[in-house]
C-alpha cells in the first residue's frame, strides 16, 4: 500500500458547525485534505473508514465524506497527476527487486588506478558512487595531516566550530546557532579529550579553507589530478575536523563530490536519487527528517525497502558521491576529511532543489 499520512494531530476529526449545504455535521478541513491525500495515494476505502471511525468520526458520517470526495471532479482531476506519482512507485519498486539481487546490495565498488575517461563515462555520468581507495596518492601530504600535526603547525589560529550539537534535534540546518571561534590548538586537545561524541564538530560550513593563515593546507592540495580541474579554493574544498562519533545528518548535496579521509574513518550511508520518498518534508530543500539512526518506521514506511549503499572509508581513500545522492555520514574515530566540487566536467547544479518543489 502506497505512503499513507498520518491523520492531523491534536486535532478533532470533525466538528459539529452547520454546513453550508444540508446543514450536516462535516469533516474539518484538515481532515478533508487527509482524506483527499490518501484517495490520491491509492490507499483502500476500507483502510479510510477503519481510520476515520478509530479516530471518533461516526461511521454513516465517514461513508458519506468518502463517497463525496470520490465523487468530486477535483478528485478526479488531481488523480490523473497522482498516476504519475503512482507510475513512479512501480519503476521504485521494480529497481528495489533487481537491487536486492545483487551478490552484496550494500556493497560499493572499490578501485584503484580508474583513468579520467573511465570515471566520468561510467561513475560521473551515470551517477553510480564509487570508492577510490588511491583518492589522495596526488597529495602525499594531506595523509600525514593529524591534530597533532595541525596543532603543531596552526595551533594559533582562530577557527569556527560549532558545540552544543547534541542538544538540538536540528544541529545541521541550525549550525549557525552553534557557531563559536576558537584557537585551532585548543579545539585539536577537545577532539583528542572528547571521546565519542557529537557534540563539537568543525564542519564545512565554517570554511576552515577559508583563512588565510591556513593556505598551507590548501597548498599541498594542489597537485595534478586526473579528475579535478587545477582551481584549489575555499569555494572548491571543504574540511571537515572531530572526534568519534560526529554525525552529519541524511541530506543531499547540490554537486557532485569527491569525499576523500584523510585521518581516521567513516562510516557513510548513501540512498540513490529515485528514493522520492527522501524529498518529503526537508529543511531547507536538501535536510531529510529523517533520524537514520533512530527511524521511526511508523511516519517512513518505505525506508525500510529503500536501495541503499553502505561505506566505510579508511584513510588515503575516497567516494565519489554523485549530484543528488542522499547520505549520512558518522565518524567512527577521530577524523579529519576533505571534500572536492571541482571537477573536469560541468558540476553546476543550483536549481537542484526537488525537496522544495511546490
Amino acid at each position: 500500500m502506497p505512503f499513507r499520512a498520518r491523520p492531523p494531530a491534536g486535532r478533532s476529526p470533525y466538528r459539529g458547525r452547520v454546513a453550508r449545504v444540508g446543514g450536516r455535521p462535516a469533516l474539518s478541513s484538515s481532515w478533508q485534505a487527509w482524506l483527499a491525500e490518501n484517495l490520491l495515494l491509492g490507499v483502500k476505502r476500507a483502510d479510510l473508514l477503519a481510520t476515520l471511525v478509530a479516530n471518533g468520526v461516526p461511521a454513516p458520517l465517514a461513508s458519506r465524506e468518502l463517497d463525496r470526495a470520490q465523487k468530486s471532479p477535483l478528485i478526479a482531476g488531481a488523480n490523473r497527476v497522482a498516476r504519475r506519482l503512482r507510475r513512479h512507485d512501480v519503476v521504485v519498486r521494480m529497481k528495489r527487486a533487481m537491487d536486492k539481487l545483487a551478490s552484496s546490495p550494500l556493497a560499493v565498488e572499490r578501485r584503484s588506478r580508474v583513468s579520467s575517461d573511465e570515471f566520468f563515462d561510467r561513475y560521473y555520468a551515470a551517477s553510480i558512487p564509487l570508492v577510490l581507495t588511491d583518492a589522495l596518492e596526488s597529495w602525499p601530504l594531506a595523509t600525514q595531516w593529524s591534530p597533532a600535526q595541525w596543532k603543531d603547525r596552526f595551533g594559533d589560529v582562530l577557527v569556527e566550530v560549532t558545540t552544543g550539537r547534541e542538544a538540538d534535534p536540528s544541529y545541521e540546518p541550525n549550525f549557525k546557532a552553534h557557531c563559536t571561534t576558537v584557537r585551532l590548538g585548543e579545539f585539536c586537545d577537545q577532539v583528542l579529550a572528547a571521546g565519542t561524541t557529537n557534540d563539537i564538530y568543525l564542519i564545512a560550513h565554517n570554511r576552515l579553507s577559508k583563512r588565510p593563515e591556513l593556505e598551507p593546507l590548501l597548498d599541498e592540495l594542489r597537485a595534478p589530478h586526473d579528475y579535478l580541474d587545477e582551481r584549489r579554493d575555499s569555494d572548491s574544498i571543504s574540511l571537515w575536523f572531530g572526534p568519534a562519533g560526529t554525525v552529519t545528518p541524511l541530506h543531499h548535496d547540490t554537486a557532485n563530490v569527491l569525499f576523500c579521509q584523510a585521518f581516521g574513518r567513516k562510516k557513510i550511508t548513501l540512498f540513490p536519487t529515485i528514493e522520492l520518498f527522501l524529498t518529503h518534508d526537508t529543511h531547507h530543500g536538501v535536510h531529510s527528517p529523517i533520524d537514520l539512526e533512530h527511524p521511526d518506521h511508523d511516519a517512513f514506511p518505505q525506508l525500510e525497502d529503500a536501495m541503499r549503499k553502505e561505506v566505510e572509508l579508511a584513510p588515503g581513500e575516497g567516494l565519489f558521491i554523485p549530484l543528488g545522492w542522499w547520505h549520512h555520514v558518522r565518524a567512527l574515530d577521530v577524523s579529519i576529511s576533505v571534500s572536492f566540487t571541482n571537477f573536469r566536467r560541468p558540476n553546476h547544479y543550483h536549481w537542484y532543489y526537488p525537496g522544495l518543489v511546490k
